[in-house]
């Protein structure tokens, strides 16, 4: 029997300088190197504020960038509920989330950030059937409000985005607000079956 995969969860937003750092070098060598025994969380939310439900029973959400960080958070979690399957030990979802964080729209925060990035990546990324419409409607209307407001309800008390957890475990402070360590050796020491390659 094979040994149970290593949950990482991640709890971050979409435009913060320092989530995208991890996101697109810690968790990026991650899941280039041993994505076969880990079982990946992100959750797109950050330090994002809810209110509601309004009378219409939706939620209203504060973003701490900006509306285009609101929306971009939205986009990520539709594709990540959308595309849950994995293939070649990697989520379907997670290509288009790493093309989301590692563009260099990120850098100025602004414009037409999110169709921009986000049509460009579903395009680059048609070989796990990622369909824009499909992610824009999600996003835009009721089913985007409730998967963010079940994003907000995961979402436990923090002191800094990113956020990180490893099969329960909350990764130490860096002392400089960030999360400590590298992450694929923090995996691979919580792996307690027969040990990748990438881990010796």
């Amino acid at each position: 029997m094979s040994a149970p995969l290593v949950t990482v969860q991640l709890y971050a937003e979409s435009l913060c300088p320092d989530c995208i750092n991890y996101s697109t070098s810690q968790l990026s060598d991650l899941m280039s190197s041993i994505p076969e025994i880990v079982d990946l969380q992100v959750f797109p939310y950050g330090n994002a504020e809810e209110t509601g439900p309004d009378d219409d029973g939706s939620y209203e959400f504060t973003c701490q960038h900006g509306d285009n960080e609101c929306y971009a958070n939205l986009l990520e979690a539709c594709a990540i509920s959308h595309y849950p399957d994995v293939v070649m030990d990697l989520p379907t979802w997670y290509p288009f989330y790493e093309c989301m964080e590692s563009s260099p729209y990120n850098q100025n925060r602004s414009g037409d950030y999110n169709t921009t990035v986000a049509i460009g990546c579903a395009q680059e990324l048609d070989w796990v059937w990622l369909d824009w419409n499909l992610l824009e409607g999600c996003a835009g209307g009721e089913e985007g409000n409730e998967l963010m407001h079940k994003v907000a309800q995961a979402t436990p008390e923090h002191d800094y985005v990113p956020w990180v957890v490893v099969d329960g475990v909350t990764v130490p402070d860096s002392g400089e607000g960030y999360p400590a360590g590298n992450l694929v050796e923090i995996v691979c020491e919580a792996y307690t079956g027969d040990k990748p390659d990438a881990c010796l």
